[in-house]
């Protein structure tokens, strides 16, 4: 049974959040109903991950359906996470930031220009609904490691018919930033048998971009 890190590491992230938020809203800027809601969307959580990391249940519909609820919940962990930083009436202490899974905010630095070269995309495994790749450095073949001055990969994507003509700019969406050089991209149930395409580009500490990689694409299992 092949679980997916980043179901595991958001499930310990919301596990912590969910009862950070029951214990202390009202410090937070949090009314009682928004509350209830995080709460009660952790609940459903638990329900389905049950059943993903369950020998007796893990299978596709399994996997889609933990998929799915991801996307949306981690949409809108990420919203509470900005709404609670960006409220100036709040002063966030160390434990909040450790319990939210807020990055404290680092001291500023002056403009980080981008790299003038792109990550070259390879692929780490395909299993179902789950595609890993590793935005290498072309400079560093094999080292997972980041470029100098390199904060974040950033990424977009977008999903054809498997022997569709290869998408337009336009076509792609961008997603949040990661930290990693070798990451998961989930994918929802309707997407099995379409072909993923992504691009990956270097971010600088200044989040400056630097260009794109060549498209990379994968036919989703």
């Amino acid at each position: 049974m092949e679980l997916s890190k980043t179901i595991l590491d958001y499930h310990f992230f919301f596990k912590a959040f969910s009862a950070y938020i029951s214990t202390n809203f009202l410090a937070l800027g949090i009314s009682s109903d928004q509350k209830d809601e995080i709460v009660g969307l952790f609940t459903a959580w638990l329900l389905v991950f049950d059943d993903y990391t369950n020998p007796n249940f893990h299978n596709n519909i399994s996997i889609g359906d933990i998929n799915v609820l991801y996307i949306t919940d981690h949409a809108i962990t990420e919203g509470v996470k900005t709404q609670i930083k960006s409220n100036p009436s709040i002063e966030l202490s160390g434990v909040d930031y450790v319990n939210l899974g807020i990055a404290r905010p680092k001291k500023p630095r002056s403009n980080v220009p981008a790299k003038d070269f792109a990550p070259t995309i390879t692929l780490v495994s395909n299993t179902h609904l789950t595609t890993k790749i590793f935005a290498m450095d072309p400079n560093r073949i094999g080292k997972k490691g980041k470029p100098k001055d390199v904060e974040s990969i950033g990424y977009k994507t977008a999903y054809t018919g498997a022997d569709a003509v290869p998408p337009v700019a336009e076509d792609y969406r961008r997603q949040e930033p990661e930290g990693s050089t070798v990451f998961e991209i989930l994918s929802v149930g309707d997407k099995e048998g379409k072909r993923l395409w992504v691009i990956c580009y270097y971010l600088s500490p200044t989040h400056e971009a630097g260009p794109d990689s060549r498209p990379f694409s994968i036919v989703i299992v």
